[in-house]
């Protein structure tokens, strides 16, 4: 992995830095991570974690892992309740807003149904 690394550093011209990159292991033996640290020079990232927004754990989807999104939607309806927006221009905003969000990360995952019902309502 590391010639692979290597190759793909010469060839793009982008360099990878150790001290800057983590691997995820999941469910892989600690004798085995040990060695991976060792010879790539990486650290180990801690699970679940938060990649371009979008959270990565293991297992199924639970309302833990994906709440933050869901109090993010719910902070934007708030400040967006007392701006001097018609009726028709915040239900706009939001349906934009909640479907945009949403659709980004239901392509990863299937969100619990309790999660989707708080934030409809």
């Amino acid at each position: 992995m590391k010639l692979l690394f290597k190759f793909y550093g010469d060839a793009s011209g982008q360099l990878i830095s150790p001290k800057k990159c983590k691997f995820f292991s999941g469910s892989m033996p600690h004798n085995r991570t040990i060695k991976v640290q060792q010879c790539l020079g990486f650290g180990q990232g801690p699970l679940p974690f938060t990649y371009l927004g979008v959270p990565i754990f293991i297992g199924k989807p639970r309302t833990h892992f994906l709440q933050p999104i869901a109090d993010k939607i719910k902070a934007k309806l708030v400040s967006w309740k007392g701006k001097l927006l018609s009726i028709m221009g915040r239900a706009q905003l939001i349906n934009s807003f909640i479907t945009s969000m949403l659709l980004y990360s239901f392509q990863v995952y299937a969100w619990p149904v309790s999660l989707l019902k708080t934030i409809e309502s």
